[in-house]
């Protein structure tokens, strides 16, 4: 197994582990907070510990895909890393702030509306739906490469969807991204282990 293969395929498992590593926490913070109530410490900073987690993640998984995309399908690896890259830049920044001057500041920052908790929706229904459809072009075949394909690009769609609450204004909207990249990632992320997997072995 090469070098790429053998790191997409343990940071898409990664990957896997810490979504539904973060599901849990969420839904044991509903159940402590109730669905009116917002999420607070101690579980709310696992939370964002999780998604600064997730950032580097994310971004090493799209490098190895570009690193193994086909010569033809190379461009739409590259645009996946960038926008992927940008991705993390912005949540990574988003949370840093969140878990140090914003607790120091009792500032809340992921409550709508807030200038940072819309960059963090920019960040994870724009920039990573755009990084999820551009890495779903690489994908092309049938068997695993196509249910790689086709989990990428629902997961995508759905993440991008989310932007409609922010810019409408109903947040219920954005609850679609929430699918993307809360369901839809972490089963884009282990059915791509297995198709790294697999190209490591042919």
């Amino acid at each position: 197994m090469s070098a790429a293969n053998r790191i997409g395929y343990l940071s898409s498992i990664g990957l896997f582990i810490v979504g539904v590593a973060y599901a849990v926490v969420v839904a044991f913070g509903i159940s402590q907070a109730g669905l009116d109530q917002p999420i607070v410490d101690p579980t709310l900073g696992v939370m964002e510990a999780l998604t600064l987690l997730s950032a580097p993640l994310i971004v090493a998984v799209m490098a190895s895909i570009n690193d193994t995309a086909s010569r033809d399908r190379k461009v739409f690896a590259v645009m996946a890393l960038v926008f992927a890259g940008i991705m993390a830049g912005l949540t990574s920044a988003v949370h840093f702030v969140t878990l140090t001057a914003g607790r120091q500041t009792d500032f809340a920052v992921l409550e709508w509306p807030s200038t940072l908790y819309a960059v963090e929706l920019l960040a994870w229904d724009i920039f990573l739906g755009l990084s999820l459809l551009c890495a779903a072009l690489v994908f092309v075949g049938s068997g695993i490469r196509a249910v790689t394909r086709w989990s990428l690009t629902v997961a995508g769609v759905l993440s991008l969807l989310g932007a409609v609450g922010p810019i409408v204004g109903d947040m219920t909207l954005q609850r679609i991204g929430i699918l993307g990249y809360g369901v839809g990632l972490p089963i884009a992320a282990l059915v791509l282990s297995r198709c790294f997997h697999q190209s490591g072995d042919s």
